[in-house]
């Protein structure tokens, strides 16, 4: 059954512009620092291991910062006319070492959308990359795009065990994640879905049947 999330709360976009510049701040001090103290010190000092370590938790901070903010100002994307498949070559291009021998199968013919095209390559980024996080070591990951009746229709198919039934309601919302972990901690859904809300689309979970049996199905479908 289709499930169909395309609202963003305002509520929390608010919340994101005004917590992410102060959180930014304090992160790259905290890594700044640990670059100086990395640099004095050998990579055989016992405090070495620790220092890299909050470098590299300071670091993916500030990454996961800019993607809560990317996320509250949707609303403010320039919109160009951009081609679609240009932005789905680009982002199997940039998780190429990523994706690592993993298959992608694609079908290409998604003509334009008036968007902004680096968000629209983070977007693929980001449904990729749940894809092939969900996906069994040695699936197919499936991307195809079409234009028919005004609207593009992008689907990013795995033949992972899908979104949980008790989060599909709530899985394109801010923090919430079905898994564990920091990496990522619920916000990359949350961009898809207020990228597609700013353009008046609608993206939709389905579980359907393929040659290799069920699979999992994100679909965006976006006004050409």
């Amino acid at each position: 059954m289709a499930t169909d999330t395309n609202a963003a709360p305002e509520a929390m976009m608010r919340f994101a512009t005004r917590v992410s510049h102060d959180m930014n701040n304090f992160s790259t001090v905290v890594r700044t620092f640990s670059e100086l103290l990395l640099s004095d010190l050998p990579d055989s000092n016992p405090m070495h291991a620790d220092i890299a370590e909050i470098h590299r938790a300071a670091d993916a901070t500030i990454q996961y910062i800019r993607r809560v903010t990317q996320f509250s100002r949707a609303g403010d994307m320039r919109r160009l006319p951009i081609l679609v498949d240009d932005g789905i070559d680009d982002a199997l291009a940039m998780l190429a070492t990523e994706l690592g021998d993993r298959a992608v199968r694609k079908t290409l013919s998604g003509g334009q959308i008036h968007a902004d095209a680096s968000w629209w390559r983070d977007v693929v980024i980001e449904l990729l990359r749940n894809a092939h996080e969900a996906a069994p070591a040695g699936s197919v990951i499936v991307v195809r795009s079409a234009t028919q009746n005004g609207t593009v229709t992008v689907d990013v198919e795995d033949e992972g065990e899908g979104i949980p039934a008790d989060l599909l309601e709530t899985v394109t919302e801010p923090f919430v994640t079905s898994r564990p972990g920091v990496r990522g901690a619920g916000i990359g859904l949350a961009i898809v879905a207020a990228f597609v809300h700013t353009l008046g689309g609608s993206i939709q979970f389905d579980r359907v049947d393929g040659t290799a049996g069920i699979r999992t199905r994100v679909r965006l479908t976006l006004p050409a």
